[in-house]
């Protein structure tokens, strides 16, 4: 199965999972969990799963397509060579897990819990991320292309490589993270919440520019106004 095609932005060099062929899973993926370590090399389509609560797994080489997650925590898992397209993963706890090549493609994201977790070659398209909590995640040759992250906290992360394309980020918190070398130009960012300092260096076009200028205390008023 061919992954995606992206596009790669300047330092962010994202590495596509590797799956040589899964074979289409004839059990569910609870019940998998409940007897084994390791799930690999495997495929789950349209599935509802519910209620699954595990910790400290392991999933590699496996496609979840239309996979939905009900009420259920797969937390201080390693996921690698992943793919999760058109999946509906709404409020699912992930937090403390460590995700290498891995995709999430036109998923559903809202309310989801990411934080603490560590990304590497994270390739995230086209999904509806509101609410989505990352906070305090280490990322690196990560990118988030076409998502909407309304709101989502990526507070107190540790970022290197990461992109952001055309996504709108209107009211998400940034806050105690750097984002030197990120290029927000395409994105929308009104009511981002963050640090002055955590700022230095990102790019942003003359428009982002203005819309920031609250964050040096600036009032802007023309004469006409008055």
């Amino acid at each position: 199965m061919k992954p995606i095609k992206k596009n790669k932005s300047q330092s962010v060099q994202v590495v596509d999972p590797m799956i040589d062929e899964s074979a289409d899973s004839s059990e569910s993926l609870k019940s998998l969990h409940g007897k084994e370590e390791t799930i690999s090399n495997l495929s789950f389509d349209r599935s509802l799963e519910e209620s699954i609560r595990v910790a400290y797994k392991t999933i590699k080489e496996c496609v979840f397509n239309n996979l939905t997650l009900s009420d259920s925590q797969l937390k201080s898992t390693q996921f690698s060579d992943v793919i999760f397209r058109q999946c509906n993963l709404a409020n699912v706890s992930f937090s403390g897990s460590s995700f290498y090549r891995v995709q999430f493609i036109d998923c559903k994201l809202m309310g989801s819990g990411f934080s603490e977790t560590t990304l590497n070659h994270l390739f995230v398209s086209g999904c509806n991320a509101q609410y989505l909590n990352l906070a305090m995640s280490k990322m690196n040759q990560v990118q988030f292309s076409n998502c909407d992250l309304q709101f989502s906290s990526l507070n107190d992360c540790r970022l290197q490589n990461f992109a952001l394309e055309h996504c709108t980020l209107v009211g998400a918190d940034f806050s105690h993270t750097r984002l030197k070398g990120v290029d927000l130009r395409s994105s929308q960012i009104s009511g981002l919440q963050l640090n002055l300092s955590d700022l230095q260096g990102a790019i942003v076009s003359s428009i982002q520019a203005m819309e920031l200028l609250p964050l040096l205390g600036v009032i802007i008023e023309d004469l006409n106004d008055k």
